[in-house]
């Protein structure tokens, strides 16, 4: 479609002033509320889905309705003043003997993943009561399933068989949730219309009090009923949203201005809507994603505690080799998963940028906070107004958007067996992972290439605690060539493999004993229809991501060993071995051989070609484990560490590409810090000899530019020019974060004078001087480095 050229206007003073009062209202540390410890006891006896639905509704009755003075938008997980943060608590709804089966599946209430996208485009067109009438519908077909049936030869009812009777039973159970749910959702969202009733009569101020009375008609219409408008689009939206955040969902919010665009069309072209009037309605929208947003004084890394880390705190991904902390808890206070794509080719292979594209950015740009997280799709065509602004947004910091290229993820989408109209809509679940929008039902892990190449170094042991986690594959100083090297460690990587594969299988349907998710199913294409909890296999798709850690070390690692040790035999392996086991101590001649070996990141064949070998047998063996349940769940791979770099760092000992015990890896797909010499065009065209339609979880290549190399417009066309590089070599993904190492510096001696300032996490952002002095001094050691 053609790029409409908008006009931007001045933020209103009620933007100015809710920014203000948001920045202000996050140095206030939350306060919990009275949330209902438990359901009612005359509800004990129904299934446990319609239980847990009960449990949604119920927290929906008693949450506060309070509205932000001055906001356009109601529904709030914090309040302004008093500062009650009610995303807090869930009633119980199991009993012990249920909670303790469940337990020994290793599922409980809390077993509810999140990183979903629901169906929002469903939920403006249809609206609840058309999605109640499609569970009337099958409510309709069940009941006509009757416990006896006709015998086709004697003409007598013979009973149900136990297993038809279960699972109609499940099916009634599911189909009741379902209706439980939804009307707890349309009786709180009548709450807040009531409340915005009440204060319009008590409202001084004429204007405000219309303002109150539309809010209450837009919460009275949707999402009931099918959204009019766009204000009442965005209202219903954010109102789900605010829910699911609420009740242990942390979803995403897929392709915003694709779903909501035709909506602001219509009111502009109405004239019931000017432009200036919907640039105020997204930035009050995108304001409420950082209401519960905290920069409290126990953020701060002077604060903070020392930790030494503790191994026995091993990631819950248990094949990473991630120590968990305070430190990463802390970190990561304000991500919640809110990210919102934008821009990209739609499902009929058309450039999707509309206004509402630019007016997100914008909206981000404006208000200079961490949420809502914002991702722009890119591809051969996409319009140069569309790059010159998100470069504009990138330089003013924060990492955002990151940038997905279409022509590299939706040919691996197609790969995995994602049809073309689904695979051209996809977005992401609230960090980069792909799925496919209303869908899925997704879940990944992280499996540590580092770990399977330690333990095929030291007979299958760590070298930091002597644990036996891998396999036992003979002694390393017995190798005698890099094939012996690199069969052992494929030997390790596909056990770890086959592991995951067959757990997820053999476990894929347990959530739902304990932790079904009947609201968001109603909102998931397939569950209606096939009348099954998403978690119980009711969603369209079902992927579980298998994630590459510590690619670049492993790959640095690999080509350190062939090169040094085989190729130019300037040590054996016995030296190797005894250089590990010392962490390089009174080895620094041969650690020096090791470090100056090819690296990933700087376009040498000699590293990449191997990087490539490696992602290929991962795939490969991915591919080789899962084909046998491709009916029932699809394993996309990709490559990622998320924000955890330093915690995955400190669960892995010293590495033949001379990392030292301990230390930070990279994050993502980025190439090694201070191993990339040849800058952001190196680690570009290393990047992208690693794919070939093979990685469709994703796998983010994390970039940093120094501010004085992208001032001006020359600097943007520098920005576009980098973008358009990257969509032509056919990387997946990209973030580019801008910042100089003295600004870093200062924020680190003067905070308050930089509570703006923002940082690209891995997957997420976060404002710079909340976090520990470890972060701290990393993402500084990233910004000195070349890429």
């Amino acid at each position: 479609m053609e790029v409409i050229q908008i006009q931007t206007y001045p933020s209103t003073e009620r933007v100015q002033d809710l920014r203000r009062r948001v920045r202000s209202a996050m140095e206030q540390p939350p306060v919990g509320w009275k949330c209902p410890a438990r359901i009612d006891d005359k509800y004990m006896s129904e299934p446990i889905p319609v239980r847990k639905a009960r449990a949604v509704a119920l927290k929906l009755s008693q949450m506060p309705t309070d509205l932000w003075d001055r906001q356009l938008f109601a529904g709030s997980m914090t309040l302004e003043n008093p500062r009650i943060h009610a995303e807090w608590g869930f009633p119980d709804y199991v009993t012990d003997e249920e909670r303790n089966e469940a337990s020994k599946k290793g599922v409980s209430i809390h077993s509810v993943f999140g990183h979903i996208v629901p169906d929002y485009p469903k939920l403006l067109s249809k609206g609840l009561l058309g999605i109640l009438a499609e569970v009337e519908e099958q409510r309709v077909e069940v009941q006509s399933n009757t416990p006896l049936h006709p015998s086709q030869e004697k003409h007598t009812p013979v009973p149900l068989s136990r297993g038809e009777l279960e699972l109609l039973h499940e099916e009634i159970a599911f189909l009741d949730s379902v209706v439980v749910a939804l009307e707890g959702v349309m009786n709180y969202a009548s709450r807040l219309a009531e409340r915005c009733e009440t204060e319009a009569e008590n409202a001084v101020n004429p204007i405000r009090a219309d303002e109150l009375r539309q809010m209450a008609d837009n919460l009275r219409h949707a999402p009931a009923e099918p959204a009019q408008t766009f204000w009442q689009a965005l209202q219903s939206v954010w109102l789900l949203h605010e829910i699911f955040h609420s009740t242990m969902d942390g979803n995403a919010m897929g392709r915003l201005d694709q779903y909501c665009w035709r909506y602001l069309e219509n009111d502009l072209e109405s004239g019931r809507l000017d432009m200036e009037k919907a640039q105020e309605l997204v930035e009050c929208f995108t304001l409420k994603f950082n209401e519960r947003a905290k920069t409290t004084d126990d953020q701060r890394p002077e604060t903070r505690k020392t930790e030494q880390p503790n191994l026995t705190r091993r990631s819950r991904h248990y094949t990473s080799s991630q120590i968990g902390s305070q430190r990463d808890g802390l970190d990561a206070t304000n991500h919640w998963l809110q990210n919102i794509v934008i821009s990209g080719l739609t499902p009929d292979g058309e450039d999707g940028t509309n206004p509402l594209s630019f007016l997100l950015l914008e909206g981000y740009r404006r208000n200079q906070m961490t949420n809502p997280l914002l991702t722009v799709r890119v591809h051969r065509n996409s319009p140069d107004e569309l790059l010159h602004h998100v470069c504009e947004v990138l330089k003013d910091g924060g990492g955002m958007p990151a940038i997905f290229n279409d022509a590299g993820i939706i040919p691996a989408l197609e790969r995995l067996g994602i049809p073309s109209l689904d695979a051209y809509d996809y977005t992401n679940d609230g960090c980069w992972e792909i799925i496919i929008p209303g869908r899925t039902d997704f879940r990944f892990q992280r499996l540590s290439v580092m770990l399977c190449l330690e333990w095929a170094l030291n007979r299958g042991k760590s070298r930091l605690d002597d644990n036996q986690s891998g396999l036992e594959t003979g002694d390393p100083r017995e190798f005698k060539s890099f094939d012996d090297v690199w069969q052992e460690f494929q030997i390790q990587l596909d056990a770890m493999i086959e592991h995951v594969v067959h757990r997820v299988v053999e476990n894929i349907n347990d959530r739902s004993i304990i932790a079904p998710v009947p609201l968001l199913s109603a909102l998931i294409e397939g569950a209606i229809s096939s009348r099954r909890d998403m978690t119980a296999g009711g969603a369209k798709f079902r992927t579980f991501g298998m994630l590459v850690e510590g690619a670049a070390h492993a790959i640095d690692s690999l080509t350190a060993i062939k090169t040094v040790i085989f190729d130019e035999k300037q040590a054996t392996m016995s030296e190797l071995c005894d250089a590990l086991d010392a962490n390089f101590g009174g080895n620094a001649v041969l650690r020096s051989k090791l470090l100056s070996a090819p690296k990933y990141g700087n376009d040498d064949d000699r590293a990449d070609s191997v990087g490539r070998q490696m992602i290929d047998a991962f795939t490969k063996t991915v591919a080789k484990h899962a084909e046998a349940y491709k009916d029932i769940i699809k394993f996309p791979s990709g490559v990622g560490t998320f924000s955890w770099y330093i915690g995955i760092g400190e669960g892995l000992a010293t590495s033949p590409d001379g990392r030292l015990s301990g230390e930070p890896v990279s994050s993502n797909f980025s190439p090694a810090l201070g191993r990339d010499l040849e800058g952001l065009p190196g680690a570009i065209l290393s990047y992208s000899k690693m794919h070939d339609s093979n990685l469709p979880a994703g796998s983010p290549l994390d970039l940093r530019l120094a501010k004085r190399l992208v001032q001006g417009e020359e600097g943007t066309e520098r920005m576009m020019a980098l973008i358009r590089s990257f969509v032509d070599t056919g990387g997946n993904m990209m973030t580019l974060t801008v910042a100089d190492t003295e600004e870093l510096r200062s924020a680190q001696r003067e905070p308050d004078k930089y509570k703006s300032l923002r940082v690209r996490m891995g997957g997420w952002c976060a404002y710079f001087t909340m976090l520990s002095k470890e972060q701290q001094e990393h993402h500084i050691r990233r910004q000195e480095s070349k890429s």
